[in-house]
């Protein structure tokens, strides 16, 4: 993406810009809903400079499309209905509104209570049949249509043959790789084979990793999938996905992936429960010990002297058994802690969830409101002159900081504690916690993985890791126990 920014800085002709800035939005279409629209907006800007009709005409209808794969149905029907006669344009571009069209009309169909009639849309199929007279037979995306068609007509087994065919065209690296696995995922889901499903939703996610997509259904069905048989796994899948879908910032994916949120902390409830049971278990089991061991005790004081050598024997399995109690009563306060910390950010996530939401759907409106009437200009330079993105930034940090010290409020005296004199970190005036203690902070909650800090925090994976190794050279205690001693603050 920068070489290709670069390239169009020094572009002049018409031809080299239009060009470029068509790639650009190739590129940003699976992986950021808001960069893409700015380009698609370059384009159409180029194209009007240059009073090329076709030109305008590409910009609004990929527009129709993007719009109709991030859920904004109504935007991009009314984009989509500027073409007044379809039949005046190229063959390409011709094919390209047809292909938006379908996209709308899917979507609507899958994710709609009905609509299409009221759109005015024809049926999906009717899209189908116009693209697989407009692609040329044998393409790569002749055979894809193919398959879909196959699809929606309930001719499964058909419709496996063809996409084998199609896979065996595309690079295993390829995101039309990663479609052609998603699709053959559901045609397996069609057919009942539950196990082939998840190994090519597995497929298509790696793909979909592999080709740096943030837009994708990939990985949400493979956690949805592993939520009976690995609810770890599932809550991780799930939660990266979630991250993906809020930087693509588009509508449809994080509602979609929502749904998955409450079935999961349903069983992280269940979860709970069993290992209370399991616990109060425990205990009735203990307490018929200790019982055992009082009339033990008891029948010890009537017994002849030759028995004394028992007692030693008794007193120490009593030692076991206190050991036994202690580590319960620790599994106990660690298994409340854990669900405490899962409940408030469960809490703090569905907030700035809603909050995301909310600020989302201003921007929107703010965005049609500026291009209903005609200051796209205008709108770019405030765009990209916005600080939005470090506000936003600032506020996560300022809630995390608040959230996580209300849990641990001497976090930062225990962890000054660790450290050598020298090395102590001493907070500005105002300053709840710092980018170091923030790294920790996450380790406190079991985030340590310098990746995921990284992109939590919106470092470099290096930074990360300077970081991490300065303090633990500062550490007063032997670096191989100074991360176990952060897990246990508080």
């Amino acid at each position: 993406m920068n070489s290709l920014k670069s390239s169009y800085r020094v572009a002049r002709t018409y031809e080299d810009r239009m060009a470029l800035a068509r790639s650009l939005v190739d590129e940003y279409v699976p992986y950021n809903f808001d960069s893409t629209l700015v380009w698609l907006a370059e384009c159409r800007r180029i194209a009007e400079q240059a009073h090329r009709r076709d030109g305008i005409a590409w910009a609004d209808i990929r527009k129709g499309e993007i719009l109709a794969g991030a859920g904004y149905y109504m935007e991009s029907y009314r984009t989509l209905s500027e073409i007044v006669d379809p039949a005046a344009l190229p063959e390409d571009i011709r094919t390209l509104y047809y292909f938006a069209l379908y996209r709308l009309s899917d979507n609507v169909t899958e994710n709609s209570l009905g609509g299409s009639e009221t759109l005015l849309l024809q049926s999906r199929q009717a899209y189908i049949d116009s693209l697989l007279v407009l692609y040329r037979p044998g393409s790569p995306e002749w055979e894809s249509m193919q398959v879909i068609r196959l699809l929606h007509a309930g001719m499964f087994r058909e419709a496996r043959e063809n996409n084998a065919v199609l896979r065996e065209t595309l690079g295993p690296d390829s995101h039309d790789y990663a479609k052609a696995c998603y699709w053959e995922s559901v045609l397996c889901d069609s057919l009942g084979l539950a196990r082939e499903k998840l190994l090519w939703e597995i497929a298509s996610a790696k793909a979909d990793f592999q080709n740096a997509v943030r837009d994708y259904a990939s990985l949400n069905m493979v956690a949805n999938d592993l939520m009976d048989i690995d609810i770890t796994h599932s809550f991780r899948y799930i939660q990266t996905a979630l991250y993906d879908a809020v930087f693509y910032n588009a509508k449809l994916r994080p509602w979609q992936i929502s749904r998955h949120l409450v079935p999961i902390q349903a069983t992280y409830e269940a979860r709970f429960i069993k290992a209370h049971r399991r616990i109060q278990a425990y205990s009735w089991i203990l307490s018929l010990f200790v019982l055992l061991l009082v009339l033990g005790l008891m029948l010890v004081n009537r017994i002849n002297v030759r028995l004394l050598r028992s007692k030693s024997k008794v007193d120490e399995l009593n030692r076991q058994l206190q050991l036994a109690n202690t580590d319960i009563s620790r599994s106990n306060a660690e298994l409340q802690e854990s669900n405490s910390i899962k409940e408030r950010y469960i809490g703090l996530f569905l907030s700035q969830l809603s909050d995301n939401i909310d600020k989302v759907k201003s921007l929107q409106s703010q965005v049609i409101k500026q291009l209903s009437y005609g200051n796209a200009g205008a709108l770019l330079k405030e765009m990209r002159a916005s600080t939005a993105v470090e506000q936003e930034t600032d506020a996560f940090y300022d809630t995390f900081d608040t959230t996580f010290l209300a849990m641990f409020p001497d976090f930062v005296a225990q962890f000054n504690d660790l450290l050598e004199e020298p090395a102590r970190i001493v907070l500005k005036k105002g300053e709840k916690l710092n980018t170091e203690l923030r790294i920790f902070a996450l380790m406190r909650l079991g985030i340590e993985d310098s990746n995921a800090i990284a992109g939590l925090l919106k470092y470099s994976v290096r930074t990360i890791y300077n970081y991490k190794v300065k303090i633990r050279n500062a550490a007063r205690v032997p670096r191989e126990e100074f991360d176990e001693m952060i897990r246990k603050i508080g």
